[in-house]
């Protein structure tokens, strides 16, 4: 998961797991200050994982009660500033145990999948969980949408919908992996660094293979070799896998070629519509780093459930 979240997939099972969430922010400047954190242990023995303030705030967080609630945590802003932030403020914090979350947003966490986590403001109630594409369940529909939208930015980030509601949205950081060599999975590689992504390559199946052990759906992986001993059993196990975005460089001959042989293998049209192939968005570009600017582009749209289009030409919220 994306900064300070890792911790919530490796301590969801830990009965005494509790996360830490940033309800509203008095001061502080304009450095994000809103990352989330997980508290495990009781007692003296309490851990904290991540960081909430710059980890300003960790002495307050350690105290929290076992049980859901909003704490307050202040800062001066001599603090502040040896912390690395703009200033002092005040900060509402919702301490609320890993366990009590809905399914849906344990099993998303557990898969590295993109979930806003719904609460009210004043810290009562339980979460809910929002996916992207979901439909209104319990949530208004208005909170529910301004969610979806939150999810929309691609990248872990706390807001509150309006004066009742606030949201966490926990958005896998993308690992990017490449089979091939040369200037285009240089400028691919690149592209993604710059995203915030990692990123890696290989330039034989064992490796490739080795990679995918440990895929999950915010991963992508992007084929550049034309040879059929390395594209095509690394294709098959990536279709055997829960990777998020699966693209394939080529000639419509050369993926014409390779799907045969996948077909040949058992792999249904479903599974073959996975492939995205030829690799990336047609924006006309044809250098290694042009290119590579439409592959990550593909790479976000397929990660955010979006048709891609021209903001111009469509309607509604630009951040949805």
């Amino acid at each position: 998961m994306d900064r300070a979240l890792p911790h919530l997939a490796a301590t969801i099972d830990d009965p005494t797991a509790r996360l830490v969430r940033v309800m509203s922010l008095r001061g502080f400047g304009l450095r994000d200050a809103a990352d989330g954190a997980v508290l495990t242990g009781t007692g003296d023995g309490v851990a904290v994982h991540g960081e909430v303030l710059a980890g300003l705030a960790d002495a307050t967080i350690r105290t929290a009660s076992a049980e859901r609630a909003v704490i307050r945590a202040s800062i001066t802003d001599r603090d502040a500033d040896a912390g690395g932030l703009v200033c002092g403020g005040v900060a509402e914090l919702l301490v609320s145990p890993l366990g009590d979350l809905p399914a849906d947003a344990r099993n998303a966490l557990l898969d590295a999948r993109a979930v806003a986590l719904v609460a009210r403001l004043d810290g009562g109630g339980t979460d809910h969980a929002v996916h992207p594409r979901s439909e209104p369940t319990t949530l208004p529909p208005d909170v529910h949408r301004a969610a979806l939208d939150l999810l929309g930015r691609g990248a872990t980030a706390s807001a509150a919908l309006d004066d009742e509601w606030v949201a966490h949205a926990v958005v896998p950081t993308t690992r990017l992996h490449v089979v091939g060599t040369g200037a285009m999975a240089e400028a691919i590689t690149a592209q993604a660094e710059l995203l915030g992504w990692s990123a890696g390559r290989a330039d034989d199946v064992d490796t490739a293979l080795d990679w995918l052990d440990d895929a999950t759906a915010a991963d992508a992986l992007v084929i550049l070799s034309h040879d059929r001993a390395v594209d095509v059993p690394t294709i098959a196990a990536a279709l055997r896998s829960p990777l998020g975005y699966l693209g394939a460089m080529g000639s419509r001959g050369t993926q014409s070629a390779r799907r045969s042989q996948l077909t040949g293998q058992g792999f249904t049209e479903a599974d073959l519509a996975r492939i995205h192939g030829p690799v990336g968005l047609d924006l006309g570009g044809r250098r290694p780093a042009e290119t590579a600017v439409a592959i990550a582009a593909e790479v976000i749209a397929v990660r955010n459930g979006k048709r891609p289009g021209s903001l111009r030409d469509g309607s509604g919220s630009i951040n949805g």
